[in-house]
């Protein structure tokens, strides 16, 4: 299986990743970002507790432009994220309740594979691996496990802010998640963000983010396994 961040998928029974599989884990933890999934706290502690959150840190004005990020989210009940890292397709759908990620699932796929990952506030990170027709809640020190539940959107775990740039269109906001670079494109007239990157420059991959209007429904994660 794939590893991705926005909340990230990880190696399965390899020792090795491939470059694809290193950028997607970065993108699905939270590179919501967002996306392949390590940008849009911390851990859900054993996998049923509500995280502690850890506002980020880092540059004033990154941080006063991200707050008014968040205030841009407090009404919009979900978001979508999608993108592709090498033969990996993926979506991510994060269900907001004023501004703060309650729910997140994530569709992964592949030639031949799907991985999709399901986490309520609450409750663990449940997968559903390819090959499998069950559900496998995940430990809280899994990979896969989302990292973002309980934080506002478009916050990551253990996530640092840059000083913002300002272009034509609004402004790019560079962050930094557990060492691995990634940027928010900021419209300027919503104040939200359309387009994450995550990963060092010439192996780019790209969420772009589009609202939701209504919440949508997540998979049903059963039957356990």
């Amino acid at each position: 299986m794939p590893c991705t961040p926005f909340g990230s998928t990880a190696t399965c029974g390899r020792s090795r990743r491939t470059l694809s599989e290193r950028v997607a884990s970065s993108v699905r933890q939270g590179f919501v970002v967002a996306a392949v999934v390590t940008l849009l706290g911390s851990n859900v502690s054993a996998g049923h507790a509500t995280p502690r959150v850890t506002p980020p840190t880092g540059d004033r004005a990154g941080l006063a432009l991200l707050e008014r990020v968040h205030h841009a989210y407090a009404d919009v009940p979900a978001v979508a994220l999608t993108g592709q890292a090498g033969t990996l397709s993926f979506r991510f759908i994060v269900v907001l309740r004023s501004g703060i990620v309650v729910a997140e699932q994530f569709e992964g796929r592949e030639p031949s594979k799907v991985t999709m990952l399901v986490a309520r506030r609450g409750g663990p990170t449940f997968a559903r691996e390819p090959g499998t027709s069950c559900w496998r809640a995940l430990r809280s020190s899994d990979p896969q496990a989302f990292e973002n539940i309980g934080l506002q959107f478009p916050d990551q775990p253990r996530m640092r802010v840059r000083a913002p740039r300002t272009t034509s269109t609004g402004w790019l906001l560079p962050v930094v998640v557990d060492g691995d670079p990634g940027t928010f494109t900021i419209d300027r007239g919503s104040v939200r963000v359309r387009l994450i990157s995550v990963g060092p420059p010439g192996h780019l991959a790209l969420e772009r983010v589009s609202v939701l209007h209504d919440v949508p429904r997540l998979t049903s994660v059963v039957p356990h396994c």
